[in-house]
This record gives structure tokens, sequence and C-alpha cells, in this order.
């Protein structure tokens, strides 16, 4: 499957045009971790969205110290660390590999030369991160 194909599968680029996927994903790299490789580190100024291809993740906050919390485990097909597309606030939360991981990255610098370029690409994303926005305060409410 191309990087184009995986993107379109993802919640967070479903509405985007195919041609604008294919410009995405030519921003895109490649990034392979074994189980327990930190991918992001809390605190960290990381401005990167990361897609699951394979394998799973667990966000954690705290890692490696008392308080450590585990707060939630994503599998391949999903997402994290996309508001470092918008914001340069630092990491909320680690990110550990449980298992041997594949991630597609895409770089916050990368992509706001691209949204410069082709606006449309903003809003189709702009468009999906407010449902899930609006989704979370009906849950949370």
């Amino acid at each position: 499957m191309d990087t184009a194909e995986i993107l379109s599968k993802i919640s967070l680029f479903s509405l985007m045009k195919k041609r604008d996927l294919r410009r995405i994903s030519k921003l895109t790299q490649h990034h392979r971790y074994q189980e327990g490789d930190v991918i992001v580190k809390e605190g960290a100024r990381d401005g990167r969205l990361f897609v699951i291809v394979s394998g799973e993740v667990a966000v954690i906050k705290g890692l490696g110290q008392s308080s450590e919390t585990f707060l939630r485990q994503l599998r391949s097909g999903t997402y994290f660390g996309e508001m470092a597309l918008i914001d340069d606030y630092v990491r909320t939360a680690s990110v550990v590999a449980r298992i041997d991981t594949e991630v597609l990255s895409l770089d916050q610098w990368n992509f706001r030369d691209e949204i410069k370029k082709y606006p449309s690409v903003a809003i189709e994303l702009l468009q999906t991160l407010s449902r899930r926005i609006r989704a979370i305060e009906n849950v949370d409410g």
C-alpha cells in the first residue's frame, strides 16, 4: 500500500482530496521502532504528527517516574501528535512502542509550507480536527 493510500484510511485525512493526500504523502517519513523505544518524550518540543502503520504504542504521563500513568493504547490505523501541526507547545505525554511499530511522521514545518501553497489542505484538516474536538466536548460535557 502506498503512503497516500495509508493516509486516506486515517480519520484525520479522510476528507482530503486525492491530490492533497498525494502532496501530504510526499512530506512524510517512515520510521520503525522496536518494543520499548520512546517515540515521543513528554516535555520535548517535537513538531511532528505520527500515523501508526503497524504495531501499537502506549501513551504515558510521567514515564519512568513514581507517578507514571498509563493514559491509553493506540494501534495501527490511528494517529497521535496532531496538535503539533498547529501549535508549538511541548509534548504532554510520552509515547512508547509496545511492540515493534512502524509509523509515518509529518513535520509541522513541511506541513505549514504546504498549506501556504495549498490552503485547501488546511481547511480539510481543520474540519476533521473540529469534529474531533466537538466529540470530546460532548463526552466530557
